[in-house]
């Protein structure tokens, strides 16, 4: 810390931003040249001075971030967990890694925790991106429940117009379009030391455009490492296009599945059925068998409010219908995840197959819309 009466040069300054956040540094480093410009000594050092302390509170203010850190455990039963020291040790090696893994891997919610095992998070935040407004919001619960933390703590997230996250978050969750709205502000994202990329395989807008940028960044970031997550559909397209990055390959969860294949015509001569019936004719199947919940995956919200509304004119004792769409509030979305009793219906979109699980289900119907 530094006196009023002692002298502080620049070159210690500089040499103390390595003791402060990315984004601290990257602030103050900007303070500091300007500073240098000035022609006046007097002034210059008591600028010096007064930068000096701003210096030591944004020491303090990394200690504190390094004290936030969770201790972190792992689900044993979670295919990722068995691989979690060689993801470690590939990220610590390499800039950009890879991650290809099934549905179930636990590779959404696993990471980010690998990544603050070794420490990152701390001098900027590790930027998670998801797809679906949801799913950022979902997984950040679950990863603050697995670590025992408050959600907005230390593990927060950041959707359209909605920021549960703070300057003590260290595992920010958010949509790409987010991430993408803060290049604009800071185009060398100097918030974060880590950015994980989920769900890669779907190459919308927002996550092509992510990678492109982010290819031209790392040479200008060493300090930034990249993790990318994908389904197991050529993920060495992915490590082709990041300087021949690794891949590490993650076994989904597998169990046995009955398929039942019922055409909207089984017979000749039986009358046309459109899909709502033919869903209803399903639900009904499967109510006089063991209990457990059913997930239904439908194209749109109108055919979910249409088929909610058929459902609803069955009368099914002790049966819950639950829509669930990425227009739906907050809470309304929520309600897939509550405690319930008898057997719930659950009318999705695809969100439920890509972004998130939903639990409980025991029977899928897929009309193939």
């Amino acid at each position: 810390m530094a006196s009023q009466s002692s002298v502080v040069s620049p070159a210690e300054i500089r040499r103390r931003l390595d003791e402060v956040t990315l984004a601290d540094a990257r602030r103050l480093r900007r303070r500091l040249d300007r500073i240098r410009g000035t022609k006046d000594p007097q002034r210059q050092q008591d600028a010096l001075r007064k930068l000096a302390a701003e210096v030591d509170n944004a020491q303090q203010r990394l200690v504190a971030r390094g004290a936030a850190v969770p201790a972190v455990s792992y689900p044993e039963e979670l295919p990722i967990s068995a691989a979690r020291e060689q993801i470690a040790q590939a990220i610590e090696q390499s800039q950009v890694v890879v991650v290809a893994g099934e549905t179930g891997s636990g590779k959404t919610t696993q990471l980010p925790k690998i990544c603050l095992e070794l420490g990152r998070g701390v001098r900027g935040q590790i930027g998670h991106t998801q797809p679906r407004r949801i799913a950022a919001r979902s997984v950040a619960e679950r990863i603050a429940e697995e670590l025992d933390v408050d959600l907005g703590t230390a593990i927060g997230y950041q959707v359209r117009f909605t920021d549960q996250s703070s300057e003590q978050t260290l595992v920010k969750l958010m949509t790409d379009g987010v991430l993408l709205a803060e290049i604009q502000r800071d185009r060398t994202l100097s918030a974060y030391d880590t950015i994980i990329i989920d769900e890669a395989h779907e190459r919308s807008l927002n996550i092509d455009f992510l990678l492109g940028y982010l290819h031209q960044l790392l040479p200008r970031r060493p300090d930034l490492k990249l993790v990318i997550t994908s389904a197991t559909i050529d993920p060495e397209r992915f490590a082709r296009h990041f300087f021949d990055a690794p891949v590490i390959e993650v076994s989904g969860r597998t169990y046995p599945v009955e398929v039942r294949y019922r055409p909207l015509e089984d017979t000749p001569d039986e009358e046309d059925r459109d899909q709502v019936q033919a869903i209803c004719d399903a639900v009904e199947e499967h109510s006089g068998e063991r209990h457990g919940d059913v997930l239904v995956f439908l194209s749109g919200e109108r055919e979910i409010r249409d088929t909610e509304d058929a459902l609803a004119a069955m009368k099914l004792p002790n049966t819950e219908i639950v829509p669930l769409f990425a227009r739906l509030s907050a809470a309304e979305q929520h309600r897939v995840f509550s405690p319930h009793k008898g057997r719930r219906i659950v009318l999705a979109t695809n969100v439920a197959e890509t972004s998130l699980t939903v639990p409980g289900i025991r029977y899928v119907i897929d009309p193939g819309t």
